[in-house]
């Protein structure tokens, strides 16, 4: 009779105990907002913005080595934004390397695309006929980052 009381008892210790655990809700988790994050439409490297037949921007560029051009950014973003970051790498995965921080406010609202464009001047590469990724990343002001836009930039042989 001992014995079957201790492990009655024993028996409700356990569900006691298992009843304390919470089971982590790892949906809730991955859906919760941390805030809003300004969104990057396109990049494009030059002075005039260039469509292709099928209404896409030309993002892409090819000019002679150690000549001035612009990096753009067309934006948008329902947050107040803190600064524009442009990084250049060799290659679209390789090590980045930060050459420009832009504080907000130096943008143009475009009413026509209903977005900002900010123009960041960048010097291409010495090296000729090589080439060199451009990215852009916006800084909200709650310290949020936008997804990266790339560009590449090619010297002339």
């Amino acid at each position: 009779m001992k014995k079957n009381i201790l492990f009655v008892m024993l028996a409700l210790s356990g569900f006691l105990l298992a009843g304390c655990y919470k089971e982590p809700d790892l949906i809730s988790e991955l859906t919760t907002s941390k805030g809003k994050v300004p969104q990057i439409s396109v990049v494009w490297i030059g002075t005039t913005r260039t469509i292709t037949s099928n209404t896409s921007v030309v993002t892409g560029l090819t000019t002679n080595a150690g000549s001035t051009t612009n990096f753009n950014i067309e934006y948008t973003s329902q947050v107040p934004v803190k600064e524009f970051k442009v990084y250049w790498a060799t290659t679209a995965t390789g090590a980045q390397t930060l050459i420009a921080t832009v504080p907000a406010g130096t943008q143009k609202y475009d009413p026509i695309l209903r977005n900002y464009v900010l123009a960041v001047p960048i010097t291409a590469q010495e090296t000729k006929k090589s080439t060199r990724v451009f990215f852009a990343e916006i800084v909200g002001a709650d310290g949020l980052l936008s997804a990266q836009k790339s560009a590449i930039l090619t010297t002339n042989p």
